[in-house]
């Protein structure tokens, strides 16, 4: 039995309501749910320290940071997660390995939260339970409105604050003026039965103005809005919002007087997605003006789906590798440009695979009967036919198929002509059965720009021969493309209709709420998925933030329109504007922006703030029909990823993972040599610290990354024993240190600076003499950890490499090559592990 330590520092302000837990692989710490996990205690200097006791097995766990809401009183609090580390390998600690004489581990060990391996990730929480709902409120464009020209000169601080309408009091008045009735007055309720801990938590701002922009708590007074200006994001979360309110506050800035105040209750915000406004009144009642805000509630995932878990998190992960190239609906656009197969169809997602993609891009979204399938377009034109009572042709917009034959309804033959007609349907409006059993064309099917030099006109239309194999047909489902395509990463574009500048909306019409239509993609994403490479993204900002906040397995990338001129532009400026959009990804901590190529060929400097705010860059755009185009992105702005038709005509190209695949399979199938025939090669140096390890010192024991538990191994040569993690947070191999004053310690979990003596070649020989299996004698000396006071202390310890059968051989120094003394003690038959917990045993075998 082992005991491990926590002892964690925040650095930032936390709320008097907010602690700090600890969830990993054991059930003391939950098992990764967090409903299980370990709460921390507070000491003094910002730290949180705790402790379990376990036995051998290896330990991963994350910190995370988190507050307790309640929605009724005889209801039990439910545990809110408010932020959490994110790196793509949990932290990781090995007792057998890192314990001291006593079984204790990380003792002496600080950590700072969502700081390890030397790199910072931290993300924002996510709604987990039935009851938690995050609420969203914007306040954008010409927002406050004021009925006197003395008010409309006057510039004004905003503030929003969320309060429950069961408990009399008031939250958040700043009045002081004492000649007028105070905020408390008006806010006078009568006595209702409310819980003791809070219903809702405290509400954050993000203001896209800001240069980088993320959610903080607010000013006591606010902050300075302008209209046409400014664009405010609020955030609060609650397990009560049938109670739940806003107080919207407005201050003079140059005074901090509040001047107004509009009140925002539940039947204000009657629906989970809006616009909408409040009257804004003096403290004595006095309408004097309105503020228009947006609002969104967002609920967890409903559905069934894997149980979401803090285990794994690629949200924000992004493996440094080139540029990604992406089959734009496969093999591209059919329906208004050429390309050798019909778009978004399961032939042409392969054969973008087949021709060397590293990612197919499709468009998801609903049908009637609420199915996700595979389609571009909101609407479908539906061929109608019509007779006439002569044989005349049909003018207009028809086409006439000439004199034919037909029954009637009672079934009788009918003779005349037969007119096709054209009727535009919403994609919504129609069951998946109906839509492969229509004759259907594409929505722009009279537009000039279709009259192009495409051989076939099936590359335009919608509905194609009767007799066409299953993968060509349209409409496939999103379940359909998860069992019959390889193992290909998706990009998986959300479509939901949105507002255009011109104040029509891309879909007319009660569209599927947000809520609904989000879960019903997740769900099959998450359950059908497995381990494919999996990024969503979106047009719709409030889109992107749901799919962020109700998952954290799969990366969001923001799609921006731009300033375009070959589209209708949305009236959101957050898709509109570039900048806006590489803000907005950074405010609400999505891995980045896919930019539209128009923009980003007059003006790059989007993708250049991307960078600097730690964001990824993926490119569209009609531009990228020219080969030039698209090594301009990938060699000159080294963007992530590119999303282009055609991919793989006219060059040879291979799947980037594929490739990886290979190589890795390659490197593990050579012939390993001994070690003996290392250590012949070339002797390792007296001693090396993790410095050397960190530097791939090739003459010593050196670490390098694999996908295992946590997943790095030491090497020798090309001898393999698996070590410690994949991010080095806690094995004694552990390369990352950081420097604190007097104190070096890992940054990321390991508990001292290890220090690794040279080969004992006279036993690792006397070993091969009688063993099929060479395993070196290492010295481990010089362990410096930091004492109880503070002050560096060092121990002397002797670690052995050696099969758990074998007699003990026991290797002590101190530090020098004079100091070195080595001593058999096969006499006494006790293997390392047997004599003591400094000394422990390594199986390795040839990989």
């Amino acid at each position: 039995m082992f005991t491990v330590h926590f002892d964690v520092s925040v650095p930032f302000a936390l709320h008097d309501d907010q602690f700090v837990f600890v969830t990993g692989s054991h059930e003391h710490l939950g098992n990764w749910e967090t409903g299980k996990a370990l709460k921390l205690d507070k000491r003094e200097n910002g730290r949180w320290v705790g402790l379990v006791n376990l036995g051998a097995d290896v330990l991963k766990f994350r910190y995370f940071i988190g507050y307790y809401l309640q929605s009724e009183e005889d209801k039990g609090p439910v545990l809110a997660v408010s932020k959490w580390e994110t790196h793509s390998t949990p932290r990781c600690v090995m007792p057998p390995v890192e314990a001291s004489t006593a079984g204790i581990c990380r003792a002496n060990l600080r950590d700072i939260f969502g700081f390890s391996g030397g790199r910072e990730f931290f993300s924002d929480g996510w709604v987990l339970t039935d009851e938690m709902h995050q609420i969203l409120m914007t306040v954008s464009g010409e927002a406050l409105k004021f009925y006197k020209q003395k008010h409309i000169r006057e510039e004004y601080r905003l503030k929003m604050v969320p309060f429950d309408l069961r408990r009399n009091r008031n939250d958040a008045s700043n009045a002081e003026d004492d000649e007028e009735p105070t905020v408390a007055a008006m806010d006078e309720l009568p006595p209702l039965t409310h819980p003791a801990l809070p219903s809702h938590s405290p509400t954050e701002i993000a203001s896209l103005s800001l240069d980088a922009p993320k959610f903080r708590d607010q000013e006591e007074f606010g902050e300075p809005f302008h209209n046409k200006v400014d664009y405010f994001m609020f955030r609060t979360q609650s397990v009560a919002v049938e109670f739940l309110s806003f107080r919207l506050e407005v201050y003079l800035a140059k005074s901090d007087k509040l001047v107004a105040l509009g009140y925002a209750l539940p039947s204000t915000l009657h629906d989970t997605f809006g616009r909408t406004s409040v009257p804004l009144l003096t403290k004595l009642g006095v309408p004097v003006g309105k503020v228009y805000f947006s609002y969104l509630f967002i609920r967890p995932l409903r559905l069934p789906h894997p149980n979401p878990t803090m285990h794994n998190c690629y949200a924000k992960h992004w493996k440094k590798r080139s540029t990604l190239e992406v089959g734009h609906r496969g093999m591209g656009n059919s329906y208004t440009k050429c390309a050798v197969a019909r778009e978004n169809t399961l032939h042409s997602l392969s054969s973008a695979y087949k021709n060397g993609a590293d990612l197919v891009e499709f468009d998801v979204h609903l049908t009637k009967d609420k199915i996700p399938i595979i389609y571009h377009d909101f609407h479908v034109m539906v061929w109608v036919a019509k007779r006439l009572p002569t044989a005349t042709t049909a003018t207009g917009g028809g086409a006439t198929n000439g004199q034919t034959d037909s029954e009637s309804d009672d079934g009788k033959k009918q003779q005349g002509p037969k007119v096709m007609d054209f009727y535009q349907l919403a994609v919504k409006d129609l069951e998946l059965k109906k839509l492969r059993l229509l004759h259907l064309d594409h929505v722009k099917v009279n537009e000039n720009s279709l009259h192009s030099a495409c051989d076939s006109e099936n590359h335009r239309r919608v509905t194609g021969a009767h007799d066409e194999a299953e993968e060509h047909r349209p409409f496939p489902t999103l379940s359909e493309a998860f069992q019959a395509l390889p193992d290909v990463g998706f990009n998986i574009e959300v479509k939901y209709p949105q507002l255009q500048v011109d104040q029509t909306n891309e879909c007319e019409g009660v569209y599927f709420e947000r809520n609904e239509f989000v879960d019903i993609i997740l769900s099959n994403v998450l359950s059908n998925a497995g381990r494919r490479r999996i990024v969503f993204s979106s047009f719709d900002a409030d889109i992107c933030t749901m799919l962020s906040v109700k998952q954290k397995k799969y990366p969001v990338l923001f799609l921006c329109l731009g300033d375009s001129s070959r589209h209708v532009q949305y009236a959101d400026e957050r898709t509109r504007l570039p900048m806006s959009a590489v803000k907005f990804a950074h405010a609400i901590g999505i891995v980045g922006v896919n930019f539209n190529t128009e923009d980003l060929m007059k003006d790059a400097s989007p993708v250049g703030k991307s960078k600097e705010l730690g964001l990824i860059s993926f490119v569209w755009g009609d531009e990228l029909v020219e080969r030039k185009t698209v090594d301009y992105f990938k060699k000159t702005l080294v963007v992530e990823g590119i999303i282009y038709d055609r991919i793989g005509e006219g060059e040879v190209r291979t799947n980037v993972f594929t490739l990886e695949k290979a190589k890795k399979n390659e490197l593990f199938s050579q012939k390993k040599p001994s070690i003996a025939a290392v250590v012949a090669q070339a002797t390792p140096p007296r001693c090396f610290s993790h410095h050397h390890l960190n530097n791939n010192n090739n003459n010593a024991i050196i670490s390098t990354n694999m996908d295992t538990c946590g997943g790095a191994e030491t090497v020798l040569g090309r001898h393999r024993a698996t070590r410690g993690s994949r991010n080095r947070s806690t094995s004694a191999w552990s390369s990352t240190q950081e420097s604190t004053g007097t104190e070096m310690r890992s940054a990321c979990g390991s508990d001292a600076m290890f220090s690794i003596g040279e080969l004992d070649s006279s036993l690792t020989s006397s070993s091969s003499a009688s063993s099929p299996f060479v395993f070196p004698t290492i010295r481990r000396h010089n362990s410096t950890f930091v004492g109880a006071n503070g002050e560096s202390l060092e121990r002397h310890s002797d670690f052995v490499m050696a099969p758990e059968e074998s007699r003990a051989k026991r290797t002590t120094t101190n530090g020098t090559a004079e100091g070195n003394q080595s001593e058999r003690e096969a006499a006494r038959g006790e293997t390392i592990s047997q004599q003591t917990q400094q000394r422990f045993t390594v199986m390795t075998s040839e990989i």
